[in-house]
């Protein structure tokens, strides 16, 4: 299903739950409320009706010999009619020949039957919204004995008032309950207050779904532009970029767009610099190709003898390729996993002095000096010293390839907490700022000061990121106070694997 298919399904029920336990609550509360007001309301019409029965006897003088015409007379004159139904049949409960002369009406006057032959004019509807006519009896004074009234009403509850004369109770007035909640009019307005129940609750419904609708559309939108440009991104498009929602949206579609578009901006640097790498790879391994096609074809042609000279340079090139071909296996094993170490206990003042030795003739050659600032003795490290001394002649050997002569490499180290820092500082020239957290991914070289004409693969440093990487150490270039560049490595002394630069 869609999400606006959802969220209107959501909100419907949401809003039918609310409206219906409203609703119902109301409803319950009404009816019940209503029905103590009825009973109530009845109460008030049952004792209204006692006081007339009581005033009527009062004038009679005593109890009359048949109760129902009396019955009736005391519900006309309580403004209370015995009707039995729609306008047009009997007014009246008692015999066929309607009341008796000399009980008086609800106006006050006698009325006689008509005059043979004549038809009287019809009688008005009746008027008892209550039905109070329809429910009431009058008992005899035990309570008990039915005298007139509706007999088939003692079956259900109701309410008695007593008819009493000079102390003497001459009957009970019993008014039986209502069949249901309410009748006549007071069905009405019960049925008025339930179809205004039911109005309200179409309102929220429908309320409810354009709400609905409205915030669907408010998050599928982003949400949509969010699949396209994943899909393009699937693709190869890297430069495709999701703008940012609206003010007033849910913020984790704002963090969804954002974080899509620093996957598509990694995903394009990723890509630009495997296009990189892939460029800077075929030039480098067609350099020493072609110079070994070179003299291979001048051998075969006979424009060079084959002699120990030729032979050397034929060697000499075959070793920079194999150089450039192990030193790429070494960095693409590193990005793949951690690269194969062996660790030992090993002396770190050993490693730094036998890495200077190493390179100090080739230094002098070049007219630089090397400094070596180490103290006596540094604590044991555990580090695999074969790659160690790798990464050290990696270091040495970029500062001599482009450090200018006369000029100055100095090697420090000391011993920071559970950690050894070794630092290669060297005179200028050096990088500008912009270019010093570069300086270790592969292949590349800050120009000019560190072009392709001062030799190498562009390799070492990030061979070297990879073993201290290896040795769970850290390694960043930072400007010198010689004015060259300084390298600065940091080693825990024993080597914790998985640890980032």
């Amino acid at each position: 299903m869609r999400l606006v298919h959802q969220l209107s399904l959501l909100f419907a029920a949401v809003a039918l739950a609310a409206v219906a336990a409203v609703a119902g609550l109301v409803g319950w509360n009404l009816r019940a409320g209503f029905s103590d007001y009825l009973q109530a309301l009845d109460g008030e019409q049952l004792t209204r009706l006692m006081e007339v029965a009581e005033r009527d006897l009062a004038q009679r003088g005593g109890a009359p010999d048949d109760w129902r015409p009396v019955l009736r007379g005391w519900l006309e004159s309580a403004r209370v009619v015995d009707g039995r139904g729609p306008q047009g049949e009997r007014r009246f409960a008692g015999p066929a020949d309607g009341p008796p002369p000399g009980v008086r009406g609800a106006g006050g006057d006698d009325r006689p039957p008509p005059p043979e032959g004549r038809q009287g004019p019809p009688p008005p509807p009746p008027r008892d919204p209550a039905q109070i006519g329809q429910r009431i009896v009058l008992l005899a004074a035990d309570g008990v004995t039915p005298l007139a009234g509706r007999r088939e009403t003692l079956n259900r509850p109701g309410q008695t008032r007593a008819v009493k004369l000079n102390g003497k109770t001459l009957g009970v007035l019993r008014l039986a309950e209502r069949a249901g909640p309410a009748e006549g009019v007071d069905a009405s307005f019960l049925r008025r207050q339930y179809t205004g129940l039911a109005l309200v609750a179409g309102g929220v419904l429908v309320a409810a779904l354009v709400l609905a609708r409205l915030m669907a559309g408010r998050w599928a939108q982003p949400l949509a532009q969010a699949q396209a440009a994943a899909r393009r991104i699937a693709a190869g498009e890297f430069g495709v970029r999701l703008p940012q929602p609206r003010e007033g949206g849910a913020s984790e579609i704002a963090a969804l767009h954002a974080d899509i578009n620093a996957m598509a901006q990694a995903l394009s640097t990723l890509e630009t610099s495997r296009q990189r790498w892939i460029a800077e790879l075929s030039h480098e391994l067609r350099t020493p190709l072609a110079v070994l096609r070179g003299e291979l074809e001048a051998l075969a042609d006979g424009l060079r003898p084959l002699g120990p000279a030729a032979l050397a340079s034929l060697q000499e090139e075959v070793r920079r390729l194999s150089r450039l071909v192990d030193d790429f296996h070494l960095l693409a094993t590193s990005e793949l996993r951690a690269l194969p170490c062996v660790f030992e206990p090993v002396m770190p003042v050993a490693l730094l002095q036998t890495a200077i030795e190493r390179v100090a003739p080739r230094a002098q050659a070049l007219g630089l000096v090397v400094d070596a600032a180490l103290p006596p003795m540094l604590p044991t490290a555990c580090w695999d010293a074969e790659r160690i001394a790798q990464l050290l002649a990696n270091l040495l050997e970029n500062s001599l390839r482009y450090t200018e002569a006369p000029g100055r490499v100095q090697v420090s180290a000391h011993a920071v907490g559970a950690a050894i820092q070794i630092r290669v500082d060297d005179s200028p020239p050096g990088v500008p700022a912009a270019d010093l957290g570069r300086l270790f991914d592969p292949l590349y070289r800050a120009d000019p000061s560190r072009s392709r004409a001062f030799g190498g693969s562009g390799l070492g440093l990030a061979i070297a990121r990879a073993i201290a990487s290896a040795h769970g150490g850290r390694l960043h270039a930072e400007a010198s106070a010689l004015g060259g560049l300084a390298v600065v490595l940091s080693l825990p002394l024993a080597a914790q694997r998985g640890r980032d630069d």
